[in-house]
């Protein structure tokens, strides 16, 4: 297992506002450094705990109907099955747990 994983070996791609780095790190966790500039899209997952850690900006989380805003250095946590949505200009770091699958995602709005 690699214990560094390099900018260069990331599956770099864009969704929406979004520009993401995926960083796979085993089935237990997984990572992504991500850019948002707008409106995330109200969404919960199925499977996955998640942690987003603010590097850069500040904008709104809206989990479970209750806004707080994050700006950097802030650690939010979004457990599996919880509605959320970010919105604002930001760049996050984000750990999932287990590993990130695009089809535990599912769009409320």
């Amino acid at each position: 297992m690699n214990m560094i994983i390099k900018y260069a070996q990331t599956n770099k791609k864009e969704r929406g506002p979004m520009k993401i780095a995926e960083y796979k790190i085993n089935p237990n966790f997984s990572g992504a450094l991500i850019e948002i500039n707008g409106d995330h899209g109200k969404v919960k997952c199925l499977n996955e705990d998640r942690v987003y850690f603010i590097l850069e900006g500040a904008g709104k989380f809206l989990i479970n109907d209750k806004e707080e805003v994050a700006s950097p250095n802030d650690l939010v946590f979004v457990p599996k099955n919880t509605p959320y949505n970010i919105i604002g200009k930001l760049k996050l770091f984000l750990v999932c747990s287990p590993e990130f699958k695009p089809g535990d995602d599912i769009e409320l709005e």
